[in-house]
């Protein structure tokens, strides 16, 4: 299924808005049209922070119906929707121990039997076996905050599985060119595997969203013997298909050159980091000078500013005849 957009579900009439987020919500339609009159929103944010609003205010008979629409936890997967069995068959399902689903089933049964509306729970990925004593603890709370705990996991079910559906959403331009730096460093030799594995994790860590730098910073832990596709995977994700090492070198060059016209490193040491990287024969002939010629740094300074300069090629004319 695609997923339209804010602005799509801005613009879409309330049986086109109601259909879009039906799936999400397990159907629920007196809520998704509630949520339908509540727009337009900012944000897919703000989406879920209304949608969170109006499942606590609406009337509790329709509370119930949208805790209801979910199936059981432990239910068989194949009998609920494709949303709902690909959240509950990953997490165990026919390879669970008998007992966890009896018990399940035992526990489910007392908490509607108490509270009136089926136990509904973000499992996240959760082994079924673990939801047992989320769902004990369940049965001795307030019905009112139950009720409350339901409505909130349904949005964040709903949210996650919008992020799922749409995919992950692009990069930013300064998080791509991260992603191509830190890979294009270990092209050259700049890091090794470790290195660059290490970069992955604090790009994760700096909230990126993307499979491939996931798969790429999984690699020690599921010892792949080559980093090559995963790293391939990545760059292709970035929109950089078939990035080899020239382009790498070419790519640090560039970035050296902006921070010696930056004033972030000295002249001199970007100057050896592009003579490193690129095998660029100006550059070369620059630091080569620059050692040998100590009483010129000065001069020699300039000419690097200049070189520097010049790899960007010259400026656009923007004259109009």
């Amino acid at each position: 299924m695609a997923m339209l957009s804010i602005d799509e579900l801005n613009r879409a009439s309330p049986d086109e808005f109601a259909a879009a987020l039906a799936p999400l919500f397990e159907g629920a339609p007196a809520f998704v049209r509630r949520l339908a009159d509540a727009g337009p929103f900012e944000t897919e944010e703000h989406l879920f922070d209304v949608a969170r609003a109006v499942a606590r205010e609406m009337p509790e008979e329709e509370q119930v119906a949208l805790l209801n629409a979910h199936p059981r936890i432990g239910a068989d997967p194949s009998a609920m929707s494709p949303l709902s069995g690909a959240e509950q068959g990953g997490s165990g399902s026919a390879a669970d121990p008998a007992w966890v689903n009896e018990e399940l089933q035992a526990l489910n049964e007392a908490y509607e039997g108490r509270f009136g509306f089926r136990f509904v729970v973000f499992v996240a990925g959760r082994p079924r076996a673990e939801i047992i004593p989320i769902l004990e603890r369940s049965l001795h709370a307030d019905r009112d905050e139950e009720l409350r705990r339901g409505l909130d996991d349904v949005v964040l079910i709903a949210h996650e599985r919008m992020d799922r559906v749409r995919g992950p959403r692009p990069l930013r331009e300064e998080l791509r060119e991260a992603i191509a730096l830190e890979v294009s460093r270990f092209m050259v030799g700049e890091i090794d595997r470790d290195g660059l594995v290490r970069a992955t994790h604090r790009l994760i860590e700096e909230g990126v969203e993307s499979p491939a730098l996931l798969a790429l910073g999984l690699a020690n832990q599921t010892m792949e013997p080559d980093i090559a596709a995963p790293v391939a995977r990545l760059m292709g994700e970035i929109g950089l298909g078939g990035w080899d090492a020239a382009q790498a070198g070419q790519l640090l060059a560039l970035h050296a050159a902006a921070s010696i016209l930056g004033e972030v490193s000295r002249p001199i040491d970007g100057a050896r980091r592009i003579a490193s990287v690129s095998s660029n024969p100006q550059f070369r002939d620059l630091v080569a000078r620059w050692e040998a010629e100590p009483e010129r740094r000065d001069a020699l300074d300039a000419e690097i500013r200049r070189a520097a300069a010049e790899l960007f090629g010259p400026a656009d004319d923007d004259t109009t005849a």
